[in-house]
């Protein structure tokens, strides 16, 4: 039985027309406050603050705090299809004074939502001509716990940014979650001291004015689990007094020099060990460091290193007790006893992801999915999958791949590779495939009669040049969980009048499936 679209909640139907109708008072008063401005400006301008302060305290007072983050979306894309449409009627001999008033009126409903009520903004999420908004009124957000100002000016205007932002900051005492990429300086962290003491999360990366005296800001955080400091100018000297000081951190993001910075503090001050870093991430890991890591963060989960031959041995990690989630760069399966780590610490591993990595045959697959019977998450990255050599002869003892919730294959593989993985993974839920793996019809008709993917919710298939209509088709009534099926015009054998079919057909079927196209940075 395919997924059919179930009604949505009543709570959603309210709180989607509660955004259609604030998008409806800004429109209608787009040509009243237009009329005023070619009089005076200044009394445009005050009419339309009035407005939205009536607005605002008319949702704030009817809107039940606990969905005012849902609230948000749906006013942002109201008020989105608003100055599309407003965009879209400026015609060939428009007056453009009306026009821009039009817009401002759009843009400055955005204001609505400037309460204590609203939790989570990320600008990243943001129209670009409405951000300019939470720039200014963000102050107004005092009861925001996350807060993403993204990239901002991407480093090229600092200087005009920091003032905005040290506003804002003074009034968010809640906040616990902070991302400021590129435009992060000292005046904004003395900021988030004084006036955010709840700060578990802090994300500087690329920020280039953050430095090694920005680490004594940092380190009096009191509650700081989490920091990235990934492409700013701290140095070995600046993580090492940041180790040393926060007591509570759990991870500090990738950092090439984390082995030299464990190896420093073991020779000059061995007593700080151990600490409670959970995430070690880094692209240089010769054995010393490693064992440092072993040895010194034992309460390590998730592991990401660059393999070297000559440097590294990955049997060191047997040593980590906690280890669930290993990411590889650059090995050999079985010359870098990549099966024999997996041999001893695979019954923890719930996510694995391999990339660069060769040897990898049949029979590696197998071993995966029988030395890893809880994995969730498989991640196979340009790898080169090549022909077994001897096939596993042995009746495999756990059924494979039972707990595979997560399957990313971007790799040249065998039929017999792909059939194994989608034929045993039962439970899957999402499936990405790159453009190196070319399924044909009769290829998913098989694994659809052995394994129907009953659970599957989302399906990328970047490329094929193969797959027909009577896939999607199949898909569509097999896999009764599905709701997002992509990609579709990259499928060289789908025309487009087959695609508007497929679309139709699932419309007039009432079906709960998504077929739009997906923009590149949504993947």
């Amino acid at each position: 039985m395919p997924n059919l679209k179930q009604p949505r909640k009543l709570e959603m139907v309210a709180l989607s027309l509660v955004g259609d109708w604030v998008a409806l008072q800004a429109e209608e008063l787009m040509a009243p406050v237009a009329g005023i401005s070619q009089r005076d400006s200044v009394q445009a301008h005050a009419v339309l603050a009035r407005k939205v302060d009536q607005l605002r305290c008319y949702l704030e007072y009817n809107v039940p705090w606990m969905v005012y983050d849902i609230l948000a979306k749906e006013v942002i894309r109201a008020l989105s299809d608003l100055l599309e449409k407003t965009k879209h009627s400026l015609g060939f001999r428009g007056s453009m004074a009306k026009f821009v008033s039009q817009m401002n009126v759009a843009v400055a409903m955005t204001e609505v939502l400037f309460t204590k009520y609203l939790t989570v903004v990320s600008i990243d999420s943001i129209p670009k001509m409405m951000r300019s908004v939470f720039y200014v009124k963000l102050h107004k957000l005092t009861g925001l716990t996350s807060l993403n100002l993204g990239s901002l000016s991407g480093g090229w205007k600092t200087a005009d940014m920091e003032q905005s932002i040290i506003k804002s900051l003074k009034t968010l005492h809640r906040l616990k979650n902070i991302c400021i990429n590129y435009d992060a300086t000292d005046n904004i962290l003395r900021c988030i001291e004084k006036n955010c003491p709840l700060i578990e999360r802090l994300d500087l990366s690329c920020s280039k004015n953050i430095t090694n005296e920005s680490i004594d800001i940092i380190i009096n955080y009191k509650n700081l689990r989490s920091i990235q400091l990934y492409r700013t100018s701290v140095t070995l000297e600046g993580y090492t007094k940041l180790l040393l000081k926060c007591k509570k951190l759990e991870d500090i993001g990738r950092c090439e020099e984390i082995g030299k910075i464990l190896e420093y503090i073991d020779l000059t001050n061995s007593e700080a060990r151990p600490f409670m870093l959970t995430t070690y991430v880094s692209r240089y890991a010769p054995i010393n460091h490693l064992q440092l890591a072993v040895d010194m963060c034992p309460r390590i989960r998730s592991m990401t290193v660059f393999h070297n031959t000559l440097q590294s041995d990955l049997m060191v990690l047997v040593g980590l007790p906690q280890l669930c989630e290993l990411k590889l760069l650059s090995c050999d399966f079985y010359a870098d006893q990549v099966k024999q780590l997996l041999q001893v610490k695979g019954c923890n591993i719930t996510s694995l992801h391999l990339e660069h990595v060769d040897q990898i045959d049949l029979n590696a697959l197998m071993y995966i999915s029988q030395m890893c019977p809880m994995l969730r998450n498989l991640t196979l990255y340009n790898c080169t999958l090549i022909q077994h050599t001897s096939l596993y002869t042995r009746k495999l003892e756990i059924l494979p791949f039972r707990n595979l919730k997560k399957l990313t294959f971007v790799a040249f593989c065998t039929e017999s590779q792909i059939m194994f993985l989608l034929t045993n993974c039962l439970n899957i839920e999402f499936i990405h495939l790159g453009t190196a793996v070319q399924l044909t019809d009769d290829m998913f008709m098989k694994i659809l009669n052995q394994n129907p993917l009953i659970h599957l919710k989302e399906l990328r298939i970047m490329q094929s040049d193969f797959l027909t209509i009577v896939t999607v088709e199949r898909l569509i009534h097999s896999c009764m969980s599905l709701d997002i099926l992509v990609e579709l015009e990259c499928w060289s054998l789908l025309t487009d009048s087959d695609r508007d079919y497929i679309r139709n057909y699932i419309k007039i079927n009432n079906f709960n499936v998504d077929t739009t196209p997906i923009r590149r940075y949504d993947v």
